[in-house]
């Protein structure tokens, strides 16, 4: 046997049950122990392959993190028009947050209890500032396509318009007596939404192509 290979399907169990039970209780809600049984493994198994809970924890964000990042890098850097940019933005981050749908609440939770805590972002932040986007953002500034908006300030409230239904899912399907199906339908009539809503919200002349 493959002894390589059976040690990262082992450690690819401990991240895939350690995630469970991370977005369901939190970094100080869960228990080793409980992680440990989600693998169908023992505890000292798990402390072999992660020392503690907070490596473990650590660990999960960097996954997460590392999985979407690149897609995000790739959009804001192609040479598409920048409405296009901003569908697939919409597109990639809800399909991303549909598949983890606890993800945004979890984040903030875990920052707002250990403000500290170092999320892997530096791999990102340079080529965000630096991008094609944020270029392309800045010229239709300039030519008085869109309105003087900082790009900052653009990106912060498209994510919120992206994350909110996330982080309230309880309250919008109580408000608005959506099913788990109605809700899906709901996030998934926000990929066209959101960009549209946004785009005229931020374009001078809205008959001028952006």
């Amino acid at each position: 046997m493959d002894k390589s290979n059976n040690y990262g399907a082992t450690e690819q169990k401990i991240l895939d049950a350690a995630t469970k039970v991370f977005l369901k209780k939190g970094l100080y809600g869960a228990r080793t122990q409980e992680i440990a049984d989600e693998a169908g493994i023992n505890k000292a198994l798990l402390h072999y392959y992660f020392r503690n809970k907070d490596k473990l924890f650590q660990a999960i964000f960097e996954r997460t993190f590392q999985s979407f990042a690149p897609l995000i890098v790739q959009i804001f850097n192609n040479e598409d028009p920048i409405h296009d940019k901003i569908k697939q933005l919409v597109n990639k981050y809800i399909d991303f947050l549909s598949a983890n749908p606890y993800l945004p609440l979890f984040l903030i939770n875990e920052i707002h209890q250990n403000p500290k805590r170092q999320l892997p972002i530096h791999q990102i932040k340079g080529k965000l500032k630096s991008s094609r986007f944020m270029q392309q953002f800045e010229e239709k500034v300039k030519a008085g396509v869109f309105v003087p908006i900082k790009p900052e300030q653009f990106i912060t409230n498209l994510l919120a318009l992206i994350i909110f239904p996330f982080i309230n899912k309880s309250m919008l399907s109580s408000v608005f007596s959506m099913d788990e199906t109605k809700f899906d339908n709901f996030i998934q009539e926000r990929k066209v939404f959101v960009p549209d809503m946004i785009l005229r919200a931020i374009t001078i002349d809205p008959k001028q192509k952006v």
